[in-house]
C-alpha cells in the first residue's frame, strides 16, 4: 500500500515541476514581449519581405535571376523602387514599366560599366531612356 502511495506523490511532483517550468516561460515571454514593446524595437520576421509588383513580377527573384549583387530594396514612393546595390550605386526603379526589362537594361549598362571600369552611383528608370550618373 505505500508503494503506490510513494509513486503518486512522485508523478505530483514531477507534474508540479513540469507546469512551474511552462509559467515561467509564460511569464518570461510576456516580459520580454512587454519589455519590446515598451521600447518600441521591432520584432523581426525571419521570413523575408517580398517586394512584388503589380504584374505579380518579384524583384528581388528577378535581380538574383539576372546575376545582380544588392544588400536592399525599399519602396521609396508609389511610383518607384529604390535598390542598394552591394557595392554601394543605387538603382530607382519604376512598378509602372515592365520589371524584366528595365533589370535586364540594368543588367546590361553594369555589364558594360565594369568591362569600362567605372562605378554607377545613380541608375534611374523612371523616365523613358535610363539616368545614368558615374
Amino acid at each position: 500500500m505505500r508503494r503506490k502511495k510513494i509513486k503518486r506523490k512522485k508523478r505530483i511532483t514531477l507534474l508540479k515541476i513540469i507546469s512551474f517550468f511552462i509559467f515561467l516561460l509564460i511569464i518570461f515571454s510576456g516580459l520580454y514581449l512587454a519589455y519590446s514593446i515598451i521600447l518600441n524595437e521591432k520584432i523581426i520576421s525571419p521570413l523575408a519581405q517580398r517586394y512584388v509588383v503589380q504584374g505579380g513580377e518579384n524583384i528581388s527573384e528577378e535581380l538574383l535571376k539576372a546575376g545582380i549583387l544588392f544588400s536592399s530594396i525599399k519602396r521609396a514612393s508609389e511610383s518607384s523602387y529604390l535598390i542598394t546595390l552591394s557595392d554601394g550605386g543605387l538603382v530607382i526603379i519604376s512598378p509602372s514599366k515592365n520589371i524584366k526589362i528595365q533589370i535586364s537594361s540594368l543588367q546590361l549598362i553594369l555589364s558594360r560599366l565594369t568591362i569600362e571600369g567605372k562605378r554607377v552611383k545613380l541608375v534611374d528608370f523612371r523616365y523613358d531612356r535610363p539616368v545614368v550618373r558615374l
